[in-house]
């Protein structure tokens, strides 16, 4: 119960994501039919990853990455990347997550042939130079956001590469998006094109979303096509995933680069997968950092013993994140908090800084904000 809770508080801070964002604010494949634009080779086999490139920016990590989303719209906007740039120059802020891919869309021109063919293309960020001088010029972190399977684009062209029900339509979940079939490893070739792309342009760190299997939806209605085909038969949604994020993250550190991961923030609780292959241990192993996304809204009444998390934001924070310390203390962890105001309780500057005093308290450093907005309470952070 607590799970659907949780879903359902997902889909409702979600569904205000995609309103800002769109609105400014069957067979397993061993060859990588998508190659990089920048790729003057053939394209790649399927285990084969790029060799590091000379870079074209030079961006110094931070010790401790505290940053803000933001939507590849306000990204590409000079007037509106300037304005949360500007948080960036008077407060801690030190990073920012930047929207590449999200429910199937492609938000800048990278030329991967599916990717057009879908009609997925959808050019929030037309001048990607000047994105990247503004970043370097502001020395700010940037991390591109991928997430990965839900996708409603490629799974409408290629519905053989889609989760399917029983008669070999597309799945959809309540809020009708469809998603990739995790078994399908022309679906990890897609992913990983993606991912090239994200580093050729300059992105030092890449961060997975929806890097899982579908909840959010009748589960046993779901059919899989491509898993007969998989090589490792009998593997478990847990198994899946954390195959496909070692492919992933194998990729990226060939590259010298960073790779992260968003994940449900009540995994820590469990220590099953709840289905959608997010074992907590199976699936940090492959990531440099983990982001648990542990808003306050999105934990069902009573979970931890707080009656109110959402009205309770150190308490549930700091609750959450001492899972994450005591079950996988070696990792990185750089939790998402919320920025946000859902189901009635009003978010400001006193709800923001207690969840950045519960992350502390535990003895963690970095965060990140969600606004799907990308309005950030400014007063809530500390000053440089």
């Amino acid at each position: 119960m607590r799970y659907a809770y949780a879903v359902l508080a997902v889909f409702l801070s979600l569904n205000l994501c995609a309103c800002s964002k769109n609105k400014a604010e069957s067979g397993r494949s061993d060859t990588n039919p998508y190659p990089s634009p920048s790729s003057k080779t053939k394209p790649e086999s399927h285990a084969t990853v790029k060799s590091e490139p000379t870079p074209k920016y030079v961006f110094k990590k931070p010790d401790h990455v505290k940053g803000l989303y933001l939507t590849a719209w306000t990204a590409g906007s000079s007037a509106l990347r300037e304005k949360v740039l500007g948080i960036a120059d008077r407060t801690e802020i030190n990073a920012v997550v930047i929207d590449v891919r999200d429910m199937g869309q492609m938000y800048f021109k990278t030329g991967i042939p599916l990717a057009d063919e879908s009609k997925a293309t959808m050019v929030a960020v037309p001048r990607p130079k000047a994105l990247f001088d503004s970043l370097e010029k502001h020395h700010v972190w940037p991390i591109a956001r991928i997430a990965c399977f839900r996708d409603d684009y490629v799974t409408k062209k290629h519905p053989e590469q889609a989760v399917q029900l029983k008669g070999g339509k597309v799945w959809h979940d309540r809020a009708k998006h469809g998603w990739l079939d995790p078994y399908n490893k022309k679906n990890w070739d897609y992913l990983a094109a993606t991912v090239d792309y994200a580093l050729d342009m300059g992105f030092p760190e890449i961060q997975l979303d929806y890097v899982r299997f579908p909840s959010e939806g009748k589960s046993a209605t779901q059919v899989f096509p491509a898993k007969s085909e998989y090589a490792k038969k009998g593997d478990r949604n847990e198994d899946v995933i954390a195959a496909f994020a070692k492919f992933i993250s194998d990729r990226v550190h060939a590259r010298k680069a960073v790779i992260s991961a968003d994940i449900f923030g009540i995994i820590s609780s469990t220590k099953g997968d709840e289905g959608i292959g997010q074992q907590l241990e199976k699936v940090a192993e492959p990531f440099d950092v983990l982001s648990p996304m542990v808003y306050p809204s999105h934990f069902a009444k009573g979970e931890y013993g707080i009656k109110d998390p959402n009205r309770s934001p150190y308490e549930i924070i700091k609750k959450s994140l001492a899972d994450y310390k005591k079950r996988i203390p070696k990792v990185e962890i750089r939790p998402w908090l919320q920025d946000f105001s859902l189901m009635g309780v009003h978010y400001g500057d006193s709800e923001v800084r207690a969840q950045i005093k519960a992350v502390h308290d535990l003895g963690y450093q970095g965060y990140l904000l969600w606004s799907p907005k990308n309005r950030y309470t400014e007063s809530a952070l500390g000053k440089k």
